[in-house]
């Protein structure tokens, strides 16, 4: 973390129920999210054509990618609640990075593309996690820099993919699909040893009723922004890791091009991420968040008239200046309501409503394109996106008049 950062994170001190971090810290919760993250989506850029090399149907394929979301859709939340009960982030962190390792091998050695689901669904435990994992960074600052800490967040998070989405499509034409798996088990497992160091201190306060939680959950701010991120994630998942691959193969990618595919959404998210609060301020919550969106959006409309690899991996990067755009944004501002010691919850909430569109946008898709072909899923996949940006527009702007209304 650069100096400027550390500096911010001091003067956070006091906001935080945690003693502030040393720097190994800081650098072994860096490290662990990198590897963390790398495990879960090394093999990002071949899943869903690995999955049809098995012999799985466009819908079939939407379940395996879809199975991801599922899990997390009922999981989150729990976890959330439980880690505020605990006053713990750090097992969950553990418990990551297990099940990634869990997750990984079994897709190496699934013989079916139902097995594909399981061991996929088992991942979606470990992206689950992602809560404590967020809840903890945001500790280290004041809550009215939570979009900026969740800039930081998620710019970590995308240099990871950029970085393991090269890698495992290079990996899968030197040696097949089937050892991106085995790398993200070895990435699992560093993972957990990355994390040892890792330092916290149990919180002291006294862990939410159920009123309490239950007024968490039906926080009306939190809702908006979580319904909106739901759409997004709806379009998001259905094309850049659902079926952008299959349509890049189907106009002849090899496996190292679905990787720089992969890798050119994420370039530019990555970059856009840290500053996104600058556009909010520029342009408002609510402009930034529609803007990011409906550039997103008209990809996706065009993505069926590509048939050639280096254009599409340009539309794939304008995807990924969306959404660097709007997700971190639509990420902090789900918690900046809501008091420190509940956001695990909060984050739990937030998380788990995306998740459902992180589950239908895939498992949609693939029964359009089995009907009517991938041109259609795309379609729809980028007319959800226009009314996930009309919702962005006409409620963010309503969302801290809710917050007085809805505050926990």
């Amino acid at each position: 973390m650069h100096k400027g950062a550390m500096n911010k994170v001091e003067r956070a001190r006091s906001t935080t129920d945690w003693t502030f971090p040393d720097r190994t810290t800081i650098r072994a919760y860096y490290v662990g999210m990198f590897l963390y993250w790398g495990a879960l989506y090394v093999y990002s850029p071949i899943l869903s054509v690995y999955a049809q090399s098995l012999g799985a149907s466009f819908t079939t394929v939407g379940m395996v990618v879809g199975a991801y979301g599922f899990v997390q859709m009922w999981l989150r939340i729990p976890l959330g609640v439980w880690s505020d009960r605990l006053g713990r982030r750090l097992p969950f962190l553990y418990a990551g990075h297990f099940f990634n390792l869990v997750g990984c091998l079994g897709l190496a050695m699934a013989p079916t593309p139902m097995y594909l689901v399981v061991f996929r669904g088992v991942l979606g435990i470990s992206a689950a996690t992602w809560v404590a994992f967020t809840v903890l960074f945001a500790s280290y600052f004041p809550s009215d820099q939570s979009p900026k800490a969740m800039g930081v967040v998620t710019a970590i998070n995308g240099i990871s993919l950029i970085v393991v989405n090269g890698f495992g499509g290079q990996i899968a034409q030197m040696w097949g699909m089937g050892a991106t798996f085995y790398v993200g088990a070895a990435l699992a497992a560093m993972g957990l040893i990355a994390t040892v160091p890792i330092k916290e201190h149990r919180a002291t306060h006294k862990p939410p009723t159920f009123r309490q939680i239950w007024r968490i959950i039906t926080h009306p701010a939190l809702m908006i922004v979580a319904l909106i991120t739901a759409l997004n994630h709806y379009s998001f998942w259905a094309t850049t890791f659902g079926f952008i691959p299959v349509h890049a193969a189907n106009i002849g990618a090899s496996k190292l091009a679905l990787g720089i595919i992969g890798v050119a959404a994420l370039v530019p998210y990555t970059l856009t991420a840290p500053m996104n609060h600058h556009f909010a301020a520029r342009l408002g919550e609510n402009r930034a968040a529609s803007v990011g969106i409906m550039v997103m959006a008209a990809t996706m409309f065009v993505v069926p008239l590509i048939k050639n690899i280096p254009l599409l991996a340009v539309a794939q990067g304008v995807s990924g200046f969306g959404r660097g755009l709007v997700y971190p944004l639509l990420m902090g501002l789900s918690i900046r309501e809501i008091a420190g010691e509940d956001r695990a919850t909060a984050m739990g909430v937030f998380q788990a409503v995306y998740a459902i569109g992180m589950f239908l946008g895939p498992m949609t898709a693939g029964v359009v394109a089995d009907a009517v072909g991938l041109s259609g899923a795309f379609i729809i996949a980028g007319t959800v996106s226009v009314i996930a940006a009309a919702a962005a527009l006409t409620l963010l702007g309503r969302t801290n008049d809710l917050s007085k209304r809805g505050r926990v």
